[in-house]
């Protein structure tokens, strides 16, 4: 990784961060994605950092030495001989309205490289107070140095899934969203509630072909620019659906299709049908 400058985070706990390039000469071997899942938890940090930060938490000592015990439920914790908790911290905001985000998590042979970005308070009403924006992700542990890069926000993927009402069991709902970079499996998706930023997600080992993908969506749906539409009568009869969610620079299109072949789908929507379940089943098998 060429010229790759780190975001100068300052270690709350483990870990500190400098600058890094591979002027060396040093052979880092190939780039590849870092399989890792969001992780959300109900305690709260002891400690508001006072500027931009990271922690790495490598025990559950470590997790009860950093954050609050959660008062009303339990948080399943990773299995910390295997995994780590990587958590990035924005530091002390004037308002609300701000986040950090982690974006991709990426190895070579010789690092790890964190990409994150930011965004600041809107023009709408925001709470008054100061605010500790943060993000934490689950990591397979390593021993490679951990280095972050500051990037813009990816707003171009699509969102594909499977919904059924009268349904019990992991396969009920089934949704991923397509990057050019990498792919996303979100987690227990309540049926019929379809914003997925309220969601935990893992982040699969691999990419596809996003391009590829996009190539198939029919004119009729890629005219509906920002828009939201219904064909048919989705899981009407306990059927089920299909979602397609299509982000274009922000803008967003979102369709929803029956599984049975109703008169208002023409046969480029039924093929298009087709090409998204396929696809569910192929990235099933990945995950």
């Amino acid at each position: 990784m060429k010229n790759l400058i780190s975001i100068l985070f300052v270690a709350l706990s483990f870990y500190s961060c400098n600058d890094i390039t591979d002027d060396n000469g040093q052979n880092c071997g190939s780039i590849t994605n870092v399989v890792y899942e969001s992780f959300s938890y109900c305690g709260v940090l002891k400690e508001n950092p006072k500027q931009p930060s990271f922690i790495i938490v490598n025990s559950n000592e470590e997790m009860q030495k950093l954050f609050t015990a959660c008062a009303t439920f339990d948080v399943a914790l990773p299995d910390f001989t295997q995994k780590r908790i990587l958590g990035l911290l924005a530091g002390p905001k004037p308002t609300g309205g701000y986040s950090i985000k982690i974006q991709s998590v990426v190895e070579d042979d010789c690092q790890i490289i964190v990409e994150y970005f930011e965004t600041t308070g809107g023009d709408g009403a925001l709470s008054q107070v100061i605010t500790y924006p943060t993000d934490y992700v689950v990591l397979p542990k390593s021993s490679k140095p951990v280095f972050f890069k500051k990037v813009n926000k990816i707003n171009n993927y699509a969102t594909i899934g499977t919904y059924v009402g009268e349904c019990s069991g992991s396969d009920c709902q089934q949704f991923f969203r397509i990057e050019k970079e990498k792919v996303l499996r979100y987690l227990k998706v309540n049926y019929g509630s379809y914003d997925f930023n309220q969601y935990n997600y893992k982040a699969l080992g691999f990419k596809d072909d996003f391009t590829a993908f996009l190539s198939k969506i029919p004119t009729e749906i890629a005219a509906l620019k920002g828009q939201t539409k219904t064909f048919g009568s989705p899981d009407s009869h306990d059927q089920g659906g299909i979602y397609f969610e299509w982000s274009q620079g922000g803008v967003m299109t979102k369709v929803y299709l029956d599984i049975d072949n109703s008169a208002d789908q023409t046969q480029n929507i039924i093929l298009f049908k087709k090409v998204i379940q396929d696809k569910i089943a192929e990235l099933k098998t990945k995950a």
